[in-house]
């Protein structure tokens, strides 16, 4: 009998230490970190406004367009602050 203790105690013990270090990691990697929602908005704005620039054909037009969507998120973001 004892045999068989010890070797259930010999499989159990590094299966308990692997069980706690993936609780861990995982506990680690779930903390949601702060979010600022102006910022956010400021972001998403941005990427909807580059993606209608995007469709523009012509390249001195669409770098225009680019350029006009990054002021107006650096001008959002500076509001935010």
């Amino acid at each position: 009998m004892t045999s068989l203790r010890l070797k259930q105690f010999v499989i159990l013990k590094p299966s308990l230490a692997l069980v706690l270090l993936l609780g861990i990691g995982a506990s680690i990697g779930a903390t949601p970190l702060p979010s600022n929602h102006c910022k956010d908005r400021c972001n998403d704005a941005y990427r909807v406004r580059k993606d209608l620039c995007r469709s523009i054909p012509l390249k001195h037009e669409r770098k225009a367009c680019e350029n006009a969507a990054k002021r107006a998120k650096d001008n959002c973001k500076h509001r935010c602050r």
